[in-house]
């Protein structure tokens, strides 16, 4: 696998990859806030694509405010689910935010399909929405909290 930062070449990809994940996990009506997302990357931010054998097959970002991280707009091709990719995906950006001196917790926004997902890295839920995201998509805001130097 190899992580590299996102190039606005690598939009048409990514949409695919969002269109790959629509209807479960992401609400149709989401993807002209990712395209403008992808639109407003600039070549210092923190969006990823994650390349397999040659091919876009994730992506995904993160923020930081103050001394809050956020994971954002994480997918990987559906073709692809259950191949580690995900994990390997969400290790590399909690890694980068870990190298921030000042992030002492990681917050995320997800659904209830990939809830158990983000648990399983030691996040937990602060509250849930039901249908925040559309129809049957839920909106999990969840939070990992950062003890010095390692992720609790």
């Amino acid at each position: 696998m190899n992580f590299r930062h996102y190039k606005a070449t690598d939009k048409h990809t990514c949409l695919a990859i969002f269109d790959s994940n629509s209807d479960t996990y992401f609400d149709a009506s989401e993807r002209a806030e990712f395209e403008a997302y992808l639109d407003s990357l600039g070549s210092d931010s923190h969006y990823f694509v994650v390349e397999l054998q040659g091919c876009t097959v994730a992506c995904g970002g993160f923020g930081i405010y103050e001394d809050t991280g956020s994971l954002c707009w994480g997918m990987v091709l559906r073709s692809y689910h259950g191949k580690g990719i995900g994990n390997a995906l969400t290790r590399y950006r909690l890694n980068k935010l870990r190298q921030s001196p000042v992030v002492s917790v990681v917050k995320i926004e997800t659904s209830q399909h990939t809830q158990a997902f983000y648990a399983r890295h030691g996040f937990v839920v602060l509250n849930t929405v039901e249908d925040g995201f559309g129809v049957g998509i839920d909106c999990v805001a969840m939070q990992l909290s950062v003890r010095g130097d390692e992720f609790k």
